[in-house]
């Protein structure tokens, strides 16, 4: 192999015995490897397997890398020789009261009453059609799960809770808190003599590792989206392939579309079996009006009428028009890559 980077980590086992290994990313034959091997050769950590990715896509490597370097960092390790990019990570957040907030919630979370909060945010989101993670964060949760606040004033120290989520759920919330007993009182000054430092460190890089894993998750499913749509797997392909429901599916789509890459090929086969008049008047209604609000689009097309459509066809007329509104922007940014290449050419002829 080709190395590019290697450090040798090591963590006291007991008194007298140290045990380490050699953590390092290079190219064999064409593919990226991130490998771990203890000084016996055995593997030891990361899931039981010293091979912790082999790929052909750099930022796929580098995010099994980094999520690596947290787990055994996690574990114990500590460099003993070497270089590990952010090993600084945890002397930044410790200095983030809120951060150790946040550590001592996790480790100390009341199970029945963030089920119980779970429950409510559910409610909520759907009798005001928005996202849960738009009511509040799973970490929100978790936050009044710990510290039970029984005021508005304790609600607001913490974190994530600022005016406009106080102002709107603060009454359905403290309903739920505030007949309950509490171990614990505000204001939250004590919370970082509550948790040690090793405690905190092993939390940090829990946290990476999460954060890394879930980031290399992202690029390998958004590879597969993409040689998906390239080779023109029929939608419910796609869905399975990435475990997702439909809705998801687009989202994830457009987000492609946004960041310049090739969806056409899956715009041309979902739009197959639209009429064209249809996507003629979709057309239209995209050029008069333009396409940053989708409503009104619909309505001019469809007629307010059909909003109180099933969920179902509403949501396919919904998508006609995402499609056709990726297909315009499409065209529009080949146009303008285009027009400097004309005046180019007019220039030297």
């Amino acid at each position: 192999m080709n190395v590019i980077w290697m450090t040798r980590l090591e963590k006291r086992v007991d008194d007298e015995r140290m045990e380490g290994g050699l953590l390092s990313a290079g190219e064999l034959e064409g593919k990226w490897l991130v490998l771990w091997e203890d000084a016996s050769g055995s593997p030891k950590e990361a899931n039981a397997s010293d091979v912790l990715y082999e790929g052909a896509v750099w930022s796929e490597m580098r995010a099994a890398l980094r999520a690596g370097v947290a787990k055994l960092l996690g574990a114990g390790y500590q460099p003993a020789l070497g270089f590990i990019p952010d090993m600084n990570l945890h002397e930044r957040r410790m200095k983030e009261r809120n951060e150790w907030i946040h550590c001592y919630a996790d480790l100390n979370r009341d199970d029945a009453l963030y089920e119980q909060l779970a429950a409510w945010r559910r409610d909520q989101a759907v009798a005001s059609r928005r996202a849960p993670y738009w009511i509040a964060t799973n970490r929100m949760l978790r936050l009044v799960s710990t510290y039970v606040p029984h005021t508005e004033e304790e609600l607001r120290q913490l974190p994530g809770f600022g005016e406009s989520k106080v102002k709107a759920y603060k009454d359905s919330i403290l309903r739920i808190t505030k007949p309950l007993d509490r171990k614990m009182d505000f204001p939250l000054e004590w919370v970082q003599d509550a948790v040690s430092e090793e405690q905190f460190l092993k939390w940090i890089y829990e946290q990476e590792e999460m954060k890394m894993s879930l980031e290399l998750k992202r690029l390998i499913e958004r590879r597969l989206l993409l040689e998906g749509i390239q080779s023109e797997m029929a939608v419910k392909d796609l869905k399975a392939l990435l475990n997702i429901d439909r809705r998801e599916l687009m989202v994830r789509i457009e987000a492609l579309s946004g960041d310049g890459y090739d969806v056409l090929p899956f715009i041309q086969m979902e739009l197959q079996e639209v009429p064209d008049e249809e996507q003629q008047a979709i057309e239209e209604a995209l050029q008069e009006l333009g396409g940053e609000y989708l409503k009104p689009i619909f309505i001019q097309v469809y007629g307010e009428e059909a909003l109180e459509s099933s969920g179902g066809e509403l949501q396919r007329r919904y998508e006609r028009i995402r499609l056709l509104r990726m297909k315009q922007e499409d065209a529009q940014e080949e146009a303008l890559a285009v027009e400097p290449r004309i005046k180019a050419n007019k220039a030297t002829a």
